[in-house]
């Protein structure tokens, strides 16, 4: 079960890079909670379910032109995905191209995301997935 995890974590950013919002949390259970990582300005806290996912989601599009999410590593870690990804984009006021790296560990049961929690660094990100550096 643990390569499909990956898998869908693949599948969702590619449905948020496509612009197909609904596919990107299709995986998510409905109870699913997103505790975002406090490296986002304004985007804290936690999220609730697949909708609260896609509202922690809006500020990438509201803030950049072809908003962007590339994944750079996945960690199997049997019911849990470690992955590193970096976002990037264009701002809408000033047109500079930004990007920034962070890390999620995603959390599945039952073919089914039930949560997602941000990190700033690999070693955070390891370390609440129970695994070392």
């Amino acid at each position: 079960m643990s390569q499909e995890n990956v898998e869908m974590v693949r599948r969702a950013y590619e449905a948020f890079n496509r612009g197909d919002r609904d596919a990107a949390v299709a995986d998510l259970a409905a109870d699913c909670e997103y505790v975002a990582s406090g490296a986002i300005p304004g985007a804290t806290g936690i999220y609730s379910g697949p909708g609260g996912f896609k509202r922690f989601t809006e500020w990438l599009l509201d803030e950049f032109n072809d908003a962007r999410v590339e994944i750079n590593e996945t960690i199997d870690a049997g019911d849990q995905v470690v992955v590193s990804v970096t976002s990037r984009g264009s701002g809408k006021h000033s047109g500079v191209e930004t990007s920034w790296v962070t890390w999620q560990v995603w959390t599945f049961r039952a073919g089914k995301a039930v949560r997602g929690e941000g990190f700033r660094s690999r070693g955070a990100a390891l370390e609440a997935a129970g695994l070392s550096e």
